[in-house]
């Protein structure tokens, strides 16, 4: 090996040196290895002295049959107001302070398809109770509604780590909500299938056991080809009416699922200018959801008003021309109608009469042919009554001829020979 070494022109000398410098720089790697181990084991002791780990913000509804589930539906379809496209966003904020502990919250946005009404913009779930953050001083009233840059020291910090990527989380998806709706300028609206949404919210809600929270920011405009308060006018939002055409949906769409009455329901509702700004017809709008989302308790949030916007014509409204011409259509068919049902009428008015007239003389009949035979009845009596003299004559006649044939016996004379 050495003889090779000098071949090539190295020194030995060098060869062991460099040898001996990677020994070192290996002993070095294994000690700050170890370092970082005893570190790693010294961590996860003081967490220990705080408590258990909580779990992840990811996992720690995972399997817990008796979290609560609570889905945030966000309307964009529609546009803001530049002063609002920060509020779906803040009130995200808002709805998770109010949640309870290993709660779920789905957000979802208003897609444009009806076969695929939601789109999904992100999962929390909340690891700790508002109690948790809590320090239990009688001074502490803030615990209910304290967010993450009020945390105080005295909390464990396994709460506290919870806590921070729960929030973390939540301010990253509050900053995407916020990013689309300052996307939400479009001048016409081409749907809103908000009831469509609605149905899969609740078809979700039926597969949790535990507590169900919905919160919806909207105008609660529907927009659809089968239903649209866009396309109607805002007197016609009946919800018999809207209940009777979606029925007639239900081969396609399947029956209307009906929400729980342990469903709590809370709508952020954004009136619009010259639409629902009205008290009227406000009212009328917020029966019809109320009406919709019944049994469920349901609270309404009064938002700041937004301007009108215009949406593409989806369902057949006539104009009043066409509405005229229908009415006159509508007339003439009912007294088309109310003829033929008069001309059947009297039809069977005649049928009838002429039904009578055929049973009374088939009555008639039958009383003669009853009187022929009570006189043939009378007739046959006769002739059994004459029959049954003809057989005593008879018979007397037959009693007197053995008596003439019979010779009288001769008389008695008596004496003897």
């Amino acid at each position: 090996m050495l003889a090779k070494l000098r071949q090539e022109g190295r020194s030995p000398r060098t060869t062991v040196t460099h040898r001996s410098l990677v020994r070192g720089k290996v002993g070095l790697w294994s000690l700050l290895v170890l370092a970082g181990a005893l570190g790693l084991v010294v961590t996860l002791a003081m967490q220990v002295q705080d408590g258990l780990q909580e779990p992840t913000v990811v996992d720690a509804c995972h399997g817990d049959q008796g979290a609560g589930h609570a889905v945030f539906l966000i309307d964009l379809r529609k546009p803001l107001a530049p002063g609002h496209t920060t509020l779906p966003g803040r009130l995200l904020n808002e709805v998770t302070l109010g949640l309870a502990a290993r709660t779920e919250l789905t957000v979802y946005a208003l897609a444009e398809y009806a076969e695929a009404p939601r789109m999904r913009l992100g999962r929390l779930c909340k690891p700790y109770g508002n109690g948790d953050l809590a320090v239990g001083t009688a001074k502490d009233q803030d615990a209910a509604t304290r967010d993450c840059d009020d945390l105080p020291a005295q909390i464990p910090s396994s709460v506290r780590d919870s806590a921070k990527r729960f929030c973390a989380q939540r301010d990253a998806l509050a900053g995407r909500i916020d990013a689309l709706a300052a996307e939400a300028r479009n001048a016409s609206v081409d749907n809103a299938y908000l009831v469509e949404a609605l149905e899969d919210t609740v078809r979700d809600f039926e597969q949790s056991a535990g507590p169900k929270s919905l919160y919806v920011f909207s105008d609660m405009m529907q927009h659809a080809d089968w239903f649209s308060h866009l396309d109607t006018p805002w007197n016609d939002w009946d919800f018999e009416r809207f209940a009777g055409l979606r029925d007639a949906r239900a081969a396609l769409a399947g029956a209307r699922p009906r929400p729980s009455g342990e469903l709590r329901a809370t709508v952020f509702y954004l009136a619009r200018k010259d639409v629902t700004e009205h008290p009227r017809q406000r009212l009328v709008h917020r029966q019809f959801w109320e009406a919709y989302l019944e049994p469920a308790e349901t609270l309404f949030v009064e938002q700041a008003p937004v301007l009108q916007y215009s949406g593409v014509p989806l369902m057949d409204v006539p104009t009043e021309a066409e509405l005229v011409a229908q009415e006159r259509e509508r007339v003439r068919y009912e007294r088309a109608e109310i003829e033929r049902m008069r001309a059947d009428l009297e039809r069977r008015q005649q049928d009838l009469a002429a039904g009578r007239e055929r049973l009374a003389e088939e009555r008639e009949r039958w009383r003669e042919r009853e009187s022929e035979l009570r006189r043939d009845r009378e007739r046959l009596r006769e002739q059994e009554t004459a029959l049954a003299s003809e057989r005593e004559r008879l018979a007397a006649l037959g009693t007197a001829s053995v008596a003439a044939e019979d010779p009288p016996a001769p008389a008695n004379t008596g004496g003897g020979s």
